[in-house]
C-alpha cells in the first residue's frame, strides 16, 4: 500500500511540471500565491501517505507536511521550499521501504 502511494506521489510530482493546464486551475489565493487543484491533490495524497506510515515515521512526515503547507501558503518564504520538502518526504519513505520497513 505504501509503495502504491509513493508511486502515485512521485508521478504527481513529476507530472506537475508538465503541460496539464486543467490541474493548474486556481482554487484560491493566499498571500498573493495561487493554490491550485494540483496542490490540493498532492495534499490529499500526502495525508493518505501519512495515515499509512508507522508511528515514528508518521510524526516526522506530519512535521514535513505542515512545513510544506506553510511554504505553499507563503508563510515561510523560501524559494522552492515546497518542492524540496516534497522530495524529502518521497526520499524518506523510499528509504523506509528499501530498509524493509514497508512489509
Amino acid at each position: 500500500m505504501i509503495i502504491a502511494i509513493l508511486v502515485i506521489l512521485i508521478l504527481f510530482w513529476l507530472l506537475g511540471y508538465g503541460p496539464f493546464t486543467v490541474l493548474h486551475l486556481i482554487l484560491f489565493q493566499f498571500n498573493g500565491l495561487a493554490i491550485t487543484i494540483w496542490d490540493a491533490l498532492i495534499f490529499l495524497i500526502l495525508i493518505w501517505l501519512v495515515g499509512s506510515l508507522p508511528s515514528p515515521l508518521r510524526q516526522i512526515a506530519v512535521v514535513f507536511v505542515l512545513i510544506w503547507i506553510l511554504s505553499l501558503l507563503g508563510v515561510i518564504a523560501v524559494a522552492g521550499l515546497s518542492s524540496i520538502l516534497l522530495i524529502a518526504i518521497i526520499v524518506g519513505v523510499l528509504l523506509y521501504i528499501l530498509s524493509g520497513g514497508g512489509r
